[in-house]
């Protein structure tokens, strides 16, 4: 189930995690520890956005924070070169 989450992130482009867990057939929880777990093994890491309120014109200003919020609520994700290495191994 790991290899089949890397080999969609690394197919590139912006997954909310209801879509993510909905493309795998699990629900955001599992989803939400399979991002923890990938994260904690070196392939994802979150993104530092340091735009905390530049959110005018974001592409991904709904998924970052919530209006009127300074922290965010959602994290944004990327695979790391070891985690691109994998996904490319994977064959995305």
């Amino acid at each position: 189930m790991l290899n089949d989450l890397l080999r969609l992130l690394g197919d590139g482009g912006i997954h909310s995690t209801a879509e993510l867990a909905r493309r795998l057939g699990v629900n955001e929880t599992l989803l939400a520890a399979m991002t923890g777990d990938l994260t904690r093994r070196g392939y994802l890491a979150a993104l530092d956005m340091g735009c905390a309120t530049a959110c005018n014109g974001c592409g991904v200003a709904a998924t970052c924070a919530a209006p009127g919020e300074s922290a965010p609520h959602a994290s944004l994700l990327a695979l790391t070169p070891k985690g691109q290495r994998a996904a490319g191994a994977l064959g995305a």
